[in-house]
């Protein structure tokens, strides 16, 4: 695991005096469970007093990028993301699956039937206790700290008592590592998120899978709707024309099977 940029023998008055706690992981998966390439980035998970945030780290640096009104890179990925955010206490989740403009706001209850292990090992300054559970189809490890006295962890993961430090799964699909926390002076306040729920359209399970398979079907017939004109731009700038919507579109629908490996197996949708 790599070093936690934090010190453990501060942690008492630290968190006792945080009104808002930023922590960042780094999150190594599989984007197709059939190959052994690996994709890394970085998640947020932001937590305050009343409720929690977990997003994609590319929402913070675009924020900060418009505020200092500096352009945004090519590899910003906003419009094919996930926010999952939920109250304090609760086992409702409130996600937002970005589908370009398409924003769909489901919700579910979510819980993990905790086994904790006598096991330990220190990391740094933080001592870690083992616990595991079987969530969305997978086995699942964790590794949590009460000295982080955040009964959270990254995506919906939750309900330890203290903070989830490292977190994978028994198919090495998925591996979650905690890498720095940030203490916030002033509650986080992102535009593109809080936009990005304002957007959103609430939906059930099956009007969720419904859209997402429509998406599939036609990825381009899906983006154009609503839209004037022979050509328009994705979000990631690409021109799409009549000349190359069919490439487009069938590369698309490629990238979407193919990159169909979600945490929650239980929740895969199968597309054909």
């Amino acid at each position: 695991m790599k070093k936690i940029i934090l010190t453990a023998g501060i942690a008492a008055g630290f968190w006792a005096q945080a009104q808002t706690q930023r922590f960042i992981y780094d999150v190594v998966y599989k984007k197709d469970a059939s190959s052994e390439v690996l994709t890394k980035e970085n998640f947020h998970l932001d937590v305050y007093p009343d409720r929690s945030e977990y997003y994609q780290r590319d929402f913070f640096i675009a924020d900060s990028l418009i505020s200092n009104n500096i352009q945004f890179p090519k590899d910003v990925k906003l419009n094919t993301s996930t926010i999952v955010a939920h109250k304090k206490g609760e086992e409702l989740y409130d996600e937002y699956d970005l589908l370009e403009t398409t924003i769909l706001k489901l919700q579910t209850k979510d819980t993990q039937n905790w086994k904790l292990t006598n096991e330990s090992k220190k990391v740094k300054d933080l001592t870690l206790q083992k616990a595991t559970t079987h969530y969305g189809g997978r086995d699942w490890t964790a590794w949590f700290t009460k000295e982080i006295p955040f009964q959270e962890g990254p995506y919906k993961f939750h309900g330890l008592p203290g903070l989830i430090v490292e977190l994978y799964d028994d198919k090495n699909d998925y591996k979650f590592d905690l890498v720095k926390s940030v203490k916030l002076d002033k509650p986080a306040s992102n535009m593109f998120i809080k936009m990005s729920k304002e957007m959103s359209v609430s939906t059930t399970w099956e009007k969720y899978r419904s859209t997402k398979l429509a998406y599939y079907e036609s990825p381009i017939n899906f983006l154009r709707n609503g839209r004037e004109g022979d050509q328009f731009f994705l979000n990631d700038g690409t021109k799409v024309n009549p000349a190359n919507r069919r490439e487009i579109n069938d590369r698309m629908k490629q990238t979407i099977k193919r990159f169909n490996n979600p945490i929650d197996l239980d929740r895969k949708i199968n597309y054909q």
